[in-house]
């Protein structure tokens, strides 16, 4: 893990970690169009998109996605 190779990082409290993990997580998602794209989850979008398009009502709403994986 990264933590063990960052001791400082394991030596902040909870609440400071939290912030931490907040402040990363920004970040990444201000620069995510820097991250290469993986040509694998690429082609499954793709190939779920054109079934969309080939079927629409293959789709589900987002609540009921959020019901059939119990999510909040």
């Amino acid at each position: 893990m990264i933590v063990e190779t960052l001791p400082a990082i394991a030596a902040l409290s909870l609440e400071q970690k939290w912030s931490l993990a907040v402040e990363l997580w920004d970040e990444v998602d201000e620069r995510q169009a820097e991250l290469p794209a993986n040509p694998a989850i690429l082609k499954i979008v793709e190939e779920r998109f054109a079934d969309f398009e080939r079927d629409p009502s293959t789709a589900m709403t987002l609540e009921q996605f959020k019901r059939r994986f119990q999510l909040p």
